[in-house]
């Protein structure tokens, strides 16, 4: 696999920023484009194009030998990954939901599951790690969640697209998606990292916070149901996934504070500052599921379009990306430089500023689209540095 299949990865985490900030100017530009047309190329590329070939570039570099990977034509698998996701790109763009982009996405969806079986098959007699476990584990969510696209073309033909039918299969792949396969890599890719390292840790409560994180992700899709009309009758399930979650929360952090001294510490301090927003963003997305079980909330946020978009993006920023970019810098992938170093600071700067302002908008306490828009572009402007530091040899931040 070429070491610098990275940087394909990241120009794609550069061109969904675009997409983001190009939606963002629709308020201030007259944009040829369609605005839906370009959401779904953003959320498309952002799901198959940014973190789905970094996790195909984390799990084989770092669970596979060079010759598992040269037998098993991962580096076949990536380019033709990335030829399918550029076309997914130029058909969700300019056609939204018709031939062509259905055709590329069922396309993807092929070579998805030639990699997940490729590497079940090529990982089968390997140690049984917990990073492993999170990995396999991640990769059959990633599987389950695939069982909606499907799903979606059926609604969308029968005409179902305005239903909360419709509604219920979307979110049961964006559940799956976020909530299942990326973060269970991102946390194979945590104890991967510890494992490595030969950094100690309570096992039994490292696979104790996997057992209760496994055990609630099937109820836990009933969380992201509650704005339904169907609601009361789904709502035990969703109690016992939440308290699941918040009781997994706390055995992570019995479990990393005593490693923190000998593990995080010894980090330089632009990934730790990155883990350390991604561990928050954790945090608070599992106490806000928790809080989404409140009536007086359930209402209101599941129907608030900034709410809604606050919450992917702290799933898909805070906690993926933020993970996966200091994955990068541990790796040595991506050079931690200067440019690098400031890109790393805008992205972190435009997500939190952006972040409060989507929140702010949703309660109606203050809402700017210009200011949005800025913080957007500061966000694009950190990953085109991110791009631009991968090929700068200096090293002027290292310790």
């Amino acid at each position: 696999m070429n070491s610098h299949f990275y940087k394909i990865s990241l120009s794609f985490f550069f061109v969904i920023a675009i997409i983001g900030t190009t939606m963002r100017a629709f308020s201030f530009f007259d944009i040829p484009l369609e605005y839906k047309h370009l959401l779904h190329a953003h959320s498309h590329v952002a799901f198959q194009g940014w973190v789905y070939t970094l996790v195909i570039l984390f799990t084989t570099h770092l669970f596979l030998t060079t010759e598992q990977i040269k037998k098993g034509y991962y580096s076949l698998q990536f380019i033709l990954t990335i030829v399918i996701v550029l076309g997914i790109l130029i058909a969700f763009s300019l056609q939204g939901y018709a031939l062509f982009s259905i055709v590329f996405s069922s396309l993807f969806q092929l070579l998805n599951y030639w990699f997940i079986f490729q590497f079940f098959n090529d990982v089968k007699k390997h140690k049984p790690t917990l990073s492993l476990r999170f990995i396999k584990t991640g990769f059959w969510l990633g599987l389950l969640s695939t069982l909606a696209p499907w799903g979606i073309g059926i609604l969308t033909a029968k005409g179902y697209a305005h239903t909360e039918a419709y509604s219920s299969v979307l979110y049961f792949f964006l559940h799956f998606q976020y909530n299942g396969w990326f973060l269970f890599v991102v946390f194979g890719l945590l104890f991967k990292w510890l494992e490595t390292n030969q950094i100690t840790y309570n096992t039994k409560k490292a696979t104790l916070f996997y057992q209760l994180f496994t055990w609630a992700i099937i109820p836990a899709y009933t969380l992201s149901l509650l704005g339904m009309s169907f609601k009361d009758y789904i709502l035990i399930p969703a109690i016992i996934a939440a308290l699941l979650q918040i009781i997994g929360l706390g055995v992570l952090y019995q479990l990393l504070i005593p490693i923190h001294k000998k593990w995080l510490s010894t980090q330089h301090f632009l990934i730790q500052l990155l883990l350390k927003c991604a561990f928050l963003a954790f945090t608070l997305k599992v106490g806000l599921q928790f809080l989404s079980l409140l009536p007086s909330l359930q209402a209101y946020t599941f129907s608030n379009r900034f709410i809604i978009m606050a919450y992917m993006h702290l799933n898909l920023i805070g906690i993926i990306s933020f993970s996966f970019i200091a994955y990068l810098f541990h790796l040595k992938w991506l050079k931690i430089n200067w440019i690098s170093t400031c890109g790393s600071l805008f992205i972190v700067l435009g997500f939190l500023i952006s972040e409060l302002l989507l929140v702010t908008s949703g309660f109606n306490l203050y809402q700017s689209n210009l200011i949005l828009l800025l913080f957007s572009g500061l966000m694009a402007l950190g990953v085109l540095f991110l791009i631009m530091g991968s090929f700068k040899k200096a090293n002027l931040f290292n310790k």
